[in-house]
């Protein structure tokens, strides 16, 4: 089992990766195409990363000597990638949230019942859950 400052530091480089990606999509979208979900899970990441940052800073750990975030997300371009229309656009979304539904899972696996970290990470989790459409990744077409 990871150390708490491990998971945590894994969940960041994820939200933070997806986040550059998403922000990425926001520029080559066109409205319509999804673009009101690449939005909204943007603004969610924002509120996300800002509240594992805080934690970062109640422990003492400077985000800067963190390894960088997760590249793999924030490299695809959306639009030569094919990545077009709302269809695609939920598809894309799906996948990205699958890995990071599964990036909470292993952040939340140390902590234990009463953990202030606890309640937030699983009330981010359920949220972007919800988000989702109540749907906990597809691991069927993962």
């Amino acid at each position: 089992m990871q150390t708490k400052n491990d998971a945590m530091s894994e969940l960041w480089r994820v939200l933070s990766g997806t986040q550059a990606a998403y922000e990425t999509a926001l520029d080559d979208l066109d409205d319509g195409a999804g673009k009101d979900l690449v939005s909204e899970i943007t603004a969610m990441r924002k509120e996300n990363i800002a509240q594992v940052e805080k934690y970062f800073s109640d422990v003492g750990i400077d985000t800067s000597a963190l390894e960088a975030p997760e590249r793999v997300y924030s490299a695809l371009d959306w639009t030569s990638a094919g990545i077009e229309g709302p269809d695609a656009v939920e598809a894309q979304v799906r996948k990205y949230e699958a890995d990071v539904l599964d990036a909470y899972d292993r952040a939340i696996e140390p902590y234990a019942a009463g953990d202030a970290e606890l309640q937030f990470l699983t009330q981010q989790y359920e949220a972007l859950s919800e988000k989702l459409g109540g749907l906990t990744p597809d691991r069927a077409a993962a």
